[in-house]
């Protein structure tokens, strides 16, 4: 299954927060990663968005995130047992690095437990558009809490990931492998539910204008599309910092453009709508 996208907000945790808290969305308490980083996360029926940043108190800041810039450069699979997802990987002689354990503590109806993970991470080479992973839930109550999920704008899925890249097929092709797929046709990955799709720098400007960022190198993560029940629910739970930043590409679709979300252009649409 797709586990979860993060956005790397490096020291701009706060404005994250706020950011997604204006657009109606049940944002988690903050948490504290035993690495030394902190987060907030958004959780949908099957999947998440993990909002991940720096404490500015830590002198040892985790390395991994300030390696990558700003932006939405987390794309996570999930796996029942992180040794099982080693052996895998290294049977196709993928380049995989040593798993991981780490915790944070949540708090849910004045009880406090530890939420426990363990991961495997990809050489950065291998993926170059987005960290790319894999995370075992050993306490997955603790991420999937109804104290978490009724976001007032009726989100409920993280449908798709847009990453624009010049070799389509070879970063579809080696997603894929990754995970244990076939791509699907025009170098989309769809596993669970959640679409990864990779599009070239022309037909994303011909799609959203100027409302995706494509400049600088790639491959890069540049969107994601999350499904909303009703999106006059979406519109009314909106706050006033909104008021005509929001671009309808078409009554189906509405768009945070890239410029108002740390680089990430949002798309909002209703469950039943296609993907642009």
């Amino acid at each position: 299954m797709f586990d979860h996208a993060v956005l790397n907000l490096h020291y701009h945790l706060d404005a994250g927060e706020e950011l997604f808290g204006s657009l109606g969305f049940k944002i988690s308490p903050r948490g504290y990663h035993s690495l030394g980083s902190m987060n907030h996360l958004i959780v949908f029926g099957t999947n998440y968005l993990e909002l991940i940043g720096l404490d500015p108190a830590n002198p040892n800041p985790r390395k991994e995130l300030l390696d990558w810039p700003v932006g939405l450069n987390g794309l996570v699979y999930s796996s029942d047992d992180i040794e099982v997802t080693q052996a895998r990987l290294q049977s196709q002689q993928l380049p995989a690095l040593e798993p991981k354990a780490f915790s944070r503590p949540v708090t849910i109806d004045g009880e406090t437990a530890e939420a426990r993970f363990r991961t495997i991470h990809m050489d950065r080479e291998f993926f170059p558009a987005s960290r790319l992973y894999f995370c075992e839930h050993l306490t997955p109550g603790l991420v999937w809490n109804g104290a978490f999920m009724q976001h007032p704008n009726t989100a409920n899925c993280l449908k798709r990931v847009l990453v624009a890249a010049d070799d389509l097929d070879a970063q579809a092709g080696r997603l894929a492998r990754a995970v244990g797929v076939r791509p699907g046709p025009d170098a989309t990955v769809d596993v669970g539910g959640t679409r990864v799709e990779f599009m070239s720098r022309q037909r994303l400007a011909n799609l959203y204008r100027n409302n995706v960022d494509l400049e600088g190198a790639l491959p890069r993560v540049v969107g994601m599309s999350i499904a909303v029940r009703s999106l006059n629910a979406f519109r009314a739970s909106l706050d006033s910092r909104w008021t005509d930043k929001l671009v309808g590409l078409d009554r189906h679709h509405l768009i945070a453009p890239a410029a108002e979300c740390f680089g990430v252009m949002l798309e909002f649409l209703e469950p039943n709508v296609s993907l642009a």
